[in-house]
């Protein structure tokens, strides 16, 4: 009797809001059975080399992911425009589209390391929150020429982006500045397809945000809502989330000061950044023969339209260093 309970009781528990949604085996859970906050394995990610397949790219949800169907979502376009429209996504669909390789990373990417050193309020990312997928979908640009989009001269500063997530907290959203929204070498787009197929409902089916160059967290999933606006965005995770304060600043005293809303810490184009993936964490590499060659491999990435120039390696503590060599796909 007792174990006929236990089991029942163990399938309550284990079902999820996400149960109908079809995913790797190989992705490894970060926060539990729900939401679901997936890495690849770094050797699995690393084997597949620049493009990472969409099944094994990571993921960041903080709630269930919306069931949304293709004919029925719809994006508005409101604020300081000339003329605010809601767009269908065969309507997206019909306008001139690009399609570019471009690199994801978690802000929290390799957080495990620095909470090894202290403990942060985030959880234990490894060294796979990046991915890199090709994205295809409407420049944000044109949508915004299209309605009519006003002049910074005329107020209209900021770009707003809310997603249709429901969480405790309130829905997912953003906002970007008017000259990144507007500038065409930025290549900000509301994306539908990453490699050649149409979105997975975990990346953010069936229409999501991408910019280039920022941290996951701006590039809002489900996007269904987009406004033009004098001031930033006043959504509670624009500024509660990816923020990095100074080491003295606990989560106790960044709500107590405000440190949360201060413009100088956010977090939007990525920080430099590299990780060893060959040897693997622990991992021991057998020496059989003199002068035997080992090659150390890994990955590297930064924002901003700026160029990973240089890549040291030490294996001796950081007393020396020797120069690698850099692969620029």
């Amino acid at each position: 009797m007792s174990l006929t309970r236990s089991i029942a009781l163990s399938s309550r528990v284990r079902s999820t809001p996400d149960e109908w949604i079809p995913r790797h085996p190989d992705l490894v859970r970060l926060t539990g059975r729900h939401p679901f906050n997936v890495e690849p394995p770094l050797p699995k990610l690393m084997e597949h080399g620049f493009i990472t397949p969409a099944a094994l790219h990571y993921v960041r949800n903080h709630g269930a992911v919306p069931r949304i169907q293709w004919e029925e979502h719809r994006v508005t376009v409101g604020g300081l425009v000339d003329r605010p429209s809601t767009f269908t996504m065969d309507d997206l669909l019909a306008m001139p589209a690009r399609e570019l390789p471009i690199t994801l990373v978690c802000a929290g990417n390799r957080r495990k390391e620095e909470n090894l050193v202290a403990q942060t309020i985030g959880f234990n990312w490894g060294a796979a929150g990046v991915s890199t997928s090709v994205w295809k979908g409407v420049p944000l640009r044109d949508v915004l020429l299209r309605c009519g989009i006003k002049k910074p001269s005329d107020g209209a500063n900021h770009v707003c982006f809310v997603g249709v997530e429901k969480l405790p907290k309130g829905r997912y959203g953003t906002s970007i500045n008017y000259w990144t929204a507007m500038d065409p070498a930025c290549d900000v787009m509301l994306a539908y397809e990453q490699n050649g197929e149409k979105l997975k409902p975990d990346h953010g089916y069936p229409l999501r945000l991408i910019i280039p160059g920022f941290i996951g967290g701006r590039m809002i999933k489900w996007l269904n809502e987009i406004e033009v606006t004098s001031e930033e965005s006043d959504n509670f995770f624009h500024f509660n989330d990816n923020r990095v304060l100074p080491e003295h600043v606990t989560a106790e005293i960044a709500n107590a000061e405000g440190w949360w809303y201060k413009p100088d810490y956010i977090i939007n184009e990525l920080n430099i950044n590299s990780a060893i993936a060959y040897p693997g964490h622990q991992e021991v590499v057998a020496i059989t023969k003199p002068n035997q060659a080992y090659t150390v491999k890994g990955y590297c990435y930064t924002g901003g339209g700026r160029k990973v120039i240089r890549v040291e390696v030490s294996i001796d503590g950081g007393k020396t260093w020797t120069l690698t060599k850099l692969t620029h796909p």
